[in-house]
């Protein structure tokens, strides 16, 4: 408001002066000293001058004082939304760390309530099972809480936590699911966003499973050297259950679409569709070009 007020005061000052200089010039114009023959009209011989009209003043001066103002506040104003955009992007971005800490902190207490319950299981059956099982928990809570402090980890490393949670989400899973699972990596030592497809997978597993029929889980996760990720997930689901798995995938679905947006904004896509008896995600992650 300031700035307007100051703005309108310069104004009227500039004209005002304009206003002055313009009567000094008109009014020495002629000063008794003939002026030259061509500046001469009529019979009187008096001089030609004269102040233009107000309205060609309007436009020819005070215009381009008030443009040149306008062009001002155009500049302030520029510059202030300039820099509300940056301090809402920090804010954004602020956001974005307390999310990723919140999914870091998540790693949902069913399943580790479940696994532990499943190794202890395992203990008394198969030994050399649960102790790998203990392994894979030891070193996939490691990489959550400890390995995973930056915004971006090797590929090679994300491709591993995310084998170890697999595995230790097929110790709850029953004969009658059939599991297929591919990760493949050509190559790429890339670096990517921690905890991409921990969603996608506890999704999967959450409504995938059912114990009263066949039920499958297929997923696939391929990087390409200097290219990028593709991920896609897909899980059985009961035409009865599929509003149910939609509306409780919502809010992890929710929070990776937004982490997305911040990270990779033009370098990604996220599909998700309900088939009739089935529910599909793609993820495609483009590496930045170097």
């Amino acid at each position: 408001m300031t700035y307007i007020c100051v703005n309108i005061v310069l104004i009227a000052m500039l004209v005002g002066i304009q206003a002055m200089v313009m009567d000094v010039i008109f009014t020495s114009a002629y000063d008794g000293t003939p002026p030259p023959m061509e500046e001469r009209g009529g019979r009187g011989g008096g001089p030609r001058r004269h102040k233009p009209p107000f309205g060609m003043r309007i436009f020819t001066d005070y215009l381009l004082i008030v443009f040149v103002i306008g062009l001002s506040v155009a500049i302030k104003m520029t510059a202030r939304w300039y820099r509300d955009s940056i301090n809402y992007e920090k804010v954004k971005s602020t956001q974005l760390e307390a999310d990723l800490r919140n999914l870091r902190s998540q790693l949902n207490p069913h399943f580790l309530f479940n696994t532990l319950n499943n190794i202890y299981s395992l203990i008394m059956i198969d030994q050399p099972k649960a102790q790998d099982s203990v392994h894979r928990l030891s070193n996939l809570l490691r990489y959550v809480l400890y390995d995973n402090d930056r915004k971006f980890v090797p590929i090679d490393k994300e491709l591993e936590f995310t084998r170890n949670y697999i595995d230790l989400m097929k110790l709850r899973i029953s004969s009658n699911v059939h599991l297929n699972v591919v990760i493949e990596n050509k190559g790429s030592k890339d670096m990517v966003a921690s905890l991409m497809f921990m969603t996608l997978i506890e999704n999967a597993f959450k409504h995938g499973l059912s114990t009263h029929k066949d039920s499958f889980i297929d997923i696939k996760i391929l990087v390409e050297k200097e290219k990028g990720v593709l991920c896609t997930v897909e899980n059985s689901v009961s035409i009865s259950e599929a509003n149910i798995e939609v509306r409780n995938s919502g809010i992890g679905l929710a929070n990776l679409t937004k982490r997305l947006e911040l990270i990779y904004p033009q370098n990604h896509e996220l599909i998700v569709e309900r088939r009739s008896e089935s529910f599909f995600v793609l993820l495609r992650i483009d590496f930045p070009v170097k």
